[in-house]
């Protein structure tokens, strides 16, 4: 009789490690297909930040171009009018010094006149060039600090679900139809938003029943801080409150908290 119960129970725990053990390996084949699909996700998103910064390289540097082409441009044909007043100055300069050496007195009056209107027109042209003229614009005033950016791509890293909030029922306040709901997070810099569940609470035997039904809770979404006030609830009875941090890389639950409206 000894031997046929210990049988039983020996097949009964080999049955047990059988199930246990197909979990384990339905775990293992659910970790390498999720680490598969979160490898593919890697390279997709950095395939993309890489054509993003391709882009933007792109777009910069045709920025550049273009800002030295038009610099460069300006600055050719301001040389250029220089070299012009240059040769016409240099012509004027030769004609005005043969003309001082001219000995017919007539000659030398007509001539001079005739040469200090051009003279005068040269410099006036010349001195109209010059202001025009911006020595400054070397293209120094362009920068290229990509510091944040730089911040931004080291601090890279894949996201977890946030740890399971703490309800705080010694901070928790009640009216005879509100109760306020206090709780705290070690991941509050990782959390998008919270959400508040709450059910009345008939036994201690139905928490487990109840936290394992969705039907049976009320659920407050979208919830940014770490508090948050329930109306309408009956008096003098006692309520079951859950609270989820939820982020992009999903969401955790805290243990059940019971707190009861004021009478």
């Amino acid at each position: 009789q000894n031997l046929e119960s210990n049988l039983t129970n020996l097949i009964k725990r080999n049955t047990e490690l059988e199930t246990l053990l197909a979990k384990l390996i339905q775990t293992c084949q659910h970790v390498e297909v999720n680490a598969s699909r979160q490898e593919a996700k890697l390279t997709e998103e950095c395939d993309l930040l890489i054509e993003i910064i391709q882009q933007r390289r792109q777009i910069i540097g045709t920025k550049i171009k273009e800002g030295k082409v038009m610099r460069l441009r300006k600055l050719a044909q301001q040389i250029a009018n220089c070299k012009q007043c240059i040769e016409r100055s240099a012509s004027l300069i030769s004609q005005a010094e043969h003309s001082l050496k001219e000995n017919d007195h007539a000659r030398f009056l007509q001539t001079a006149k005739n040469i200090t209107e051009r003279v005068s027109m040269a410099t006036a042209s010349s001195q109209v060039l010059i202001p025009e003229i911006n020595l400054n614009d070397t293209f120094d005033t362009f920068a290229l600090d990509f510091s944040r950016e730089k911040k931004l791509l080291e601090c890279l890293d894949y996201l977890t679900a946030p740890n399971p909030p703490t309800i705080r029922e010694e901070l928790c306040t009640a009216s005879y139809d509100t109760i306020t709901v206090h709780w705290t997070s070690d991941d509050e810099f990782s959390v998008v938003s919270y959400e508040l569940q709450y059910t009345i609470f008939t036994g201690q035997a139905n928490v487990v029943s109840l936290c394992n039904s969705a039907d049976s809770w009320m659920i407050v979404p979208n919830i940014k801080q770490n508090h948050y006030t329930v109306h309408g609830l009956q008096s003098g009875t006692k309520y079951i409150f859950m609270v989820k941090a939820i982020n992009q890389a999903g969401s955790r639950s805290s243990e059940p908290g019971k707190l009861k409206t004021n009478s």
